[in-house]
């Protein structure tokens, strides 16, 4: 049975997961929305524009008052770098799926690993949830590796699965489960 709990902040050893504010769209834009590297992965809500990225920030903090609405912006060493959240919210399955991106200035540092499993673990522990999945684009092989750092096991792969920008792109599937395993 998942608890009513929404967002609330959560601290690791080097990162603030924390709810956005109106004034996070001018960082996240610059530090996120507008890197073309990261453009190239990502299959959600864009932050292309700075009024993008003023609409995704303005959704986050509409839904803040939904218990069952997880979406926090990472920071770190005081910068707004990326975000994080858990989707496809259901509560009757006990499930979510949890997606992620910071600036490709961070990547390869273990912050997307270290945020992601603080986000599991209140997920598990604080929320109740009995079953996290994700995907990814095959090419992506990075956010892979984040999915098994976390502990997450390979599940499958939708061929042709998502579309982007060039075209059709398979979707390879990874899962975990509260009860198994998890520290």
């Amino acid at each position: 049975m998942m608890k009513e709990v929404g967002t609330h902040a959560i601290k690791t050893e080097r990162l603030l997961l924390r709810r956005f504010v109106e004034s996070d769209i001018k960082p996240y834009y610059d530090n996120y929305g507008c890197d073309q590297a990261v453009q190239e992965y990502i299959a959600w809500f864009d932050c292309k524009t700075l009024d993008d990225t003023e609409d995704f920030v303005h959704e986050h903090l509409k839904k803040y008052d939904d218990p069952y609405f997880f979406g926090w912006v990472i920071e770190y060493e005081g910068e707004v770098i990326g975000s994080i959240g858990c989707f496809n919210v259901n509560p009757f399955l006990s499930c979510c799926e949890i997606g992620y991106s910071i600036g490709s200035r961070w990547w390869n540092k273990g912050i997307v690993s270290e945020g992601a499993k603080a986000v599991v673990d209140y997920m598990f522990k604080e929320v109740g949830v009995h079953r996290i999945y994700a995907s990814y684009t095959k090419e992506n092989v990075a956010s892979g590796r984040v999915m098994e750092k976390i502990g997450m096991k390979y599940e499958g792969t939708a061929i042709d699965g998502i579309v982007l920008e060039d075209g059709y792109h398979d979707l390879v599937y990874y899962a975990r489960i509260a009860s198994r395993n998890w520290k």
